[in-house]
């Protein structure tokens, strides 16, 4: 277990700058997206007669307050707090990790425990670390909800035997395809190739021999 959970530490303090670049931009999206709400109850404002505005005015109010809150988390102190927290609570939970099944399409990363969906996160928004624990890959992305514990703690670590992920029945389907589809290209690309070289020796046999 202290050999794990030295490794664990290893690969946080070796990624601390991809895992910190991924904990920004979720915040930096969560202010993106009040300050174009912002910018709506502003126009809104303009254009309300004076009882909507007094309730929009109080709206407008309460995003600035949601957007200092934001910004408190983009400080380097917040993040470090929050870094040095994973760091004691990953290698306790690596244990539960190892009896999670994990399932991949296309689209997203499923962590099923008990046959039940415990995490879905989307491809788009993580990224695979190659861990110092054998067969491991570290796997750091976001998930769709939004409450506070996701506000404070934005961003889910898990780690999985890259040997035992398994793909959902429609990914399967789609891979087939894919395969299928690369096999015959190849095959026809070979008979392709194969007549021309007949074609060539032909022409070659018939130069040759006129002369």
């Amino acid at each position: 277990m202290e050999e794990i959970k030295e490794n664990i530490e290893h690969d946080l303090e070796y990624y601390q700058s991809g895992i910190r670049q991924l904990y920004m931009k979720q915040y930096q999206k969560y202010l993106m997206s009040l300050l174009a709400i912002m910018l709506v109850t502003a126009i809104a404002i303009g254009l309300s007669e004076s009882i909507v505005r007094a309730v929009l005015v109080l709206l407008f109010l309460i995003e600035i307050v949601l957007i200092v809150y934001i910004l408190r988390y983009l400080r380097a102190e917040v993040f470090e707090r929050y870094f040095q927290q994973i760091k004691g609570e990953l290698p306790a939970e690596f244990q539960k990790m190892e009896s999670i099944e994990v399932q991949e399409d296309d689209q997203a990363y499923y962590f099923l425990d008990d046959q039940e969906l415990f995490v879905k996160l989307k491809k788009k928004n993580s990224r695979n670390f190659p861990s110092k624990i054998r067969q491991y890959t570290l796997l750091v992305g976001f998930t769709n909800e939004l409450d506070e514990k996701t506000l404070e703690q934005p961003l889910q670590f898990f780690y999985y035997d890259i040997t035992q992920i398994k793909y959902a029945a429609s990914y399967k389907q789609e891979l087939l395809k894919n395969a299928n589809f690369i096999a015959k290209r190849r095959k026809r690309r070979l008979k392709s190739a194969a007549i021309t070289i007949f074609l060539l020796i032909l022409f070659g046999f018939a130069f040759f021999g006129l002369f």
